[in-house]
């Protein structure tokens, strides 16, 4: 029975038939092709040879691929080691890996899925896969890069579209203006003087600075106290009208005499007894105010601070008992107003007190 073992080539059985079998086949010991199994000789020898082992069963075996020759052109051993690694081992360049087709058929995407892919962003892609993966119960594949968004293209039509369409900012105006900042601005947008920086004065210098200065005050002086005569003249007429005024009204006499059923008593009485004489002072104390003597300007305004008290009372019940009141009103408000007149403008005018330090010169 013959040997199955070698029926896929291992080791070719030697022949010890009659050496009379013509036409078999005489292997050669250095065919290491035969010998290593790598590539079966085809036999082109009598096929009726006897002898010859028959096998029981039929083995059938796949066409080989690889050229046929003879045993005499049968490839050398050192031409085999020198052939071509792929060759040796039965096939040809391996073909490119398809990373798009892989992805596709892990997450059964037909071409128009494929398409709408394509079409996402970054963040839209990832959810795709990992809800599709966990659909099929299969770990999320790696999206391929040719899959991927391209960002290069799309970020400059992005800026492009937000530039485009960015509305332009309102101009803020307030609602109520400030209008002394209002004007503080459009001075700003004038041209400004230059103003040269103040230069250092010697003492002389500053000295006829300060005389110049001395000189202009003085003279500004002498202006207010020409002036502030002028107004003593003023008070001076307005003094003695108030004198008069005084003495008519509390001497009781003529058409400002008391009514004839009222007696005068207490202190209405000492006044109307003492009005000639306080209205004479009262006239040479508004004479008196034409002098360039400040002492003498100070007793004319207590004459008058006097008189104006004495007008109020008793001289408002006085005016109430007399038998013409409008007629004595006229002299009583000659008097009041007078010694107002002469008070006030004695206190407030720096014309008057220029002219009490400078006179009318």
């Amino acid at each position: 029975m013959p040997d199955n073992d070698n029926l896929l080539g291992e080791t070719p059985e030697i022949w010890t038939g009659s050496e009379e079998k013509k036409g078999a086949p005489v292997l050669d010991e250095s065919d290491l092709a035969g010998l290593l199994g790598d590539e079966p000789q085809v036999w082109t020898g009598n096929t009726q040879q006897k002898g010859a082992p028959v096998l029981d069963e039929q083995v059938m075996l796949d066409e080989p691929t690889v050229p046929t020759y003879t045993p005499q052109e049968a490839p050398r051993h050192d031409d085999l080691l020198q052939a071509d690694v792929g060759d040796l081992l039965g096939g040809g360049e391996p073909e490119a890996y398809d990373e798009v087709g892989e992805f596709c058929r892990k997450l059964q995407f037909d071409e128009n899925l494929k398409a709408t892919f394509q079409t996402l962003d970054a963040e839209k892609q990832q959810q795709v896969v990992e809800m599709r993966a966990g659909q099929l119960g299969i770990p999320a594949p790696m999206i391929p890069n040719a899959l991927r968004p391209k960002v290069e293209e799309a970020l400059p039509e992005a800026a492009e579209v937000e530039l485009e369409e960015a509305p332009e900012p309102e101009e803020y105006v307030p609602q109520f203006k400030d209008e002394d900042l209002e004007r503080i601005k459009e001075e700003s947008k004038k041209p400004q003087k230059y103003v040269p920086p103040p230069v250092e004065m010697t003492e002389e210098k500053k000295q006829e600075n300060r005389r110049i200065m001395n000189e202009l005050r003085e003279e500004r002086e002498r202006e207010l106290a020409k002036k502030g005569f002028t107004q003593l003249i003023i008070l001076t007429v307005i003094g003695v009208i108030a004198a008069i005024g005084f003495g008519l009204f509390f001497t009781a006499a003529g058409p400002f005499a008391i009514k004839p059923d009222i007696e005068l008593g207490g202190f209405m009485a000492v006044v109307k007894k003492a009005a000639p004489i306080v209205a004479v002072v009262m006239g040479i104390a508004s004479l008196l105010l034409a002098l360039p003597l400040p002492q003498l300007k100070g007793l004319t305004k207590f004459v008058f601070v006097i008189s104006f008290i004495l007008s109020l009372f008793p001289g408002i019940p006085m005016l109430i008992q007399k038998a013409n009141v409008a007629v004595s009103a006229i002299v009583f408000l000659l008097a009041l107003g007078g010694s107002i007149a002469v008070v006030v403008v004695m206190s407030v005018s720096d014309a008057i007190n220029a002219y009490n330090k400078h006179g009318n010169s």
